[in-house]
């Protein structure tokens, strides 16, 4: 369900969550009339508090995606890795309505239910360098949410006002709200496809010994990718959709092949920060060698979701921020 070009004025939450639950086919909660939004909401919310039941079930298996457009009053300079700073902006949103969720969110140490793209200026994602933005200036960023995460992000954006950049004033608004219900996720696409790493891309590596410092794998091969994605599934979503996970994993070792790779590794660094922060920039080409209708539609399943929240490690934040085009 895409609910697109909405300003922060024209977004109606009620009419999104009705969206939602009559995407479920309940012929108890949608019989098609606009009474749902009377009782609506606030019944339907009560009953979650209470039973935590079939909302939450709805909820679980959806993913909300803003387009946000910032505009700075007098010209900014950005630098580094700015997904940062999209996140930032995030927090400080939520906390103008939930200020306990934005900080849980923040200190939080496992897979968050959120994730943004670094910011977007004149169609380049500003992930390392300097860039002036001109006063007035369009920078876009993008933000994932699940849940309820999605629904308070959709309440904060009554008023949305704006932000400090800096030292700058900046207009934030929404261009638009996309609705994503997990199982749409799930439908076969080509044997054929490029993977654009449109920000840097890492893979934590699991230590067998005590070490002092965390190890990456900067390779963008499609078991890491998989790898990666399939245990961010799992925790957010459970393992419904992937109760055979490790014969999956074999599979995409064996019958999906990296036929061309184009990139490097390179350096940037997090905003008050002089450490680097390593990854892969570039594209690369994947086959997939099997007529396994099953796994190639649980393989483009997890494609999707890595484009809608990023994959590979810090993803949160920015990293590993790709865009899958299909071949033929």
């Amino acid at each position: 369900m895409s609910l697109s070009a909405f300003s922060t004025k024209e977004v109606d939450f009620n009419r999104i969550l009705k969206d939602i639950l009559c995407d479920t086919q309940s012929d108890i909660l949608c019989d098609g009339s606009d009474d749902f939004i009377g009782l609506g909401f606030w019944w339907v919310w009560c009953v979650g508090l209470f039973i935590r039941g079939f909302v939450f079930v709805v909820l679980m298996g959806v993913v909300f995606v803003f387009d946000f457009v910032l505009r700075p009053s007098s010209a900014v300079v950005l630098s580094n890795f700015t997904g940062s700073i999209a996140m930032s902006i995030v927090l400080r949103v939520l906390s103008r309505v939930d200020e306990d969720l934005a900080k849980s969110l923040h200190d939080s140490r496992v897979p968050k239910p959120v994730s943004v793209t670094p910011l977007v200026y004149g169609n380049r994602v500003l992930w390392g360098g300097r860039f002036v933005v001109e006063a007035g200036g369009e920078v876009r960023f993008r933000v994932s949410a699940l849940e309820g995460i999605g629904l308070r992000l959709l309440d904060s954006l009554d008023g949305l006002g704006g932000v400090r950049l800096f030292n700058v004033d900046a207009s934030l608004m929404a261009s638009s709200v996309e609705v994503v219900r997990v199982d749409e996720l799930f439908s076969p696409g080509p044997t054929k496809f490029v993977i654009e790493f449109l920000s840097p891309i890492r893979f934590a590596r699991r230590r067998t010994m005590r070490r002092r410092r965390v190890k990456y794998d900067f390779c963008p091969s499609m078991e890491n990718i998989a790898r990666s994605t399939i245990n961010y599934w799992v925790r957010v979503f459970g393992d419904g959709y992937f109760r055979d996970w490790p014969r999956f994993l074999r599979w995409v070792y064996n019958y999906v092949y990296t036929s061309d790779i184009y990139g490097r590794v390179v350096s940037t660094r997090l905003p008050n920060s002089e450490e680097p922060q390593l990854g892969f920039i570039g594209r690369a080409r994947y086959e997939i060698k099997s007529k396994r209708e099953s796994r190639i539609t649980q393989l483009w399943a997890l494609l999707r979701l890595a484009e809608l929240m990023n994959t590979g490690t810090t993803r949160s934040l920015g990293f590993g921020h790709i865009r899958v085009r299909g071949l033929g």
